[in-house]
């Protein structure tokens, strides 16, 4: 691998590791959401969290992109 390889990939992570914390910090100013119906990422798989079905829009709730939602740590 080159060196202008690592250091897109490099970069490329470093953008991602910024936008799940920016979605993490998000949720934490949106507790309702934590009520929506959303998977979640655990250790033993994905699991469903919520009551409430989803409003009918394109919208992600109560988890971010890669699976985190508040209510898994806490």
């Amino acid at each position: 691998m080159s060196r202008l390889e690592r250091l897109w990939k490099g970069a490329v992570r470093t953008w991602q590791v910024c936008r799940e914390a920016e979605e993490r910090r998000q949720l934490q100013f949106r507790p309702w959401e934590e009520e929506i119906l959303h998977w979640s990422r655990q250790e033993d798989g994905w699991v469903l969290h919520g009551k409430y079905p989803p409003p009918d829009t394109r919208w992600r709730y109560g988890s971010t992109k890669w699976g985190w939602c508040p209510r898994r740590d806490g």
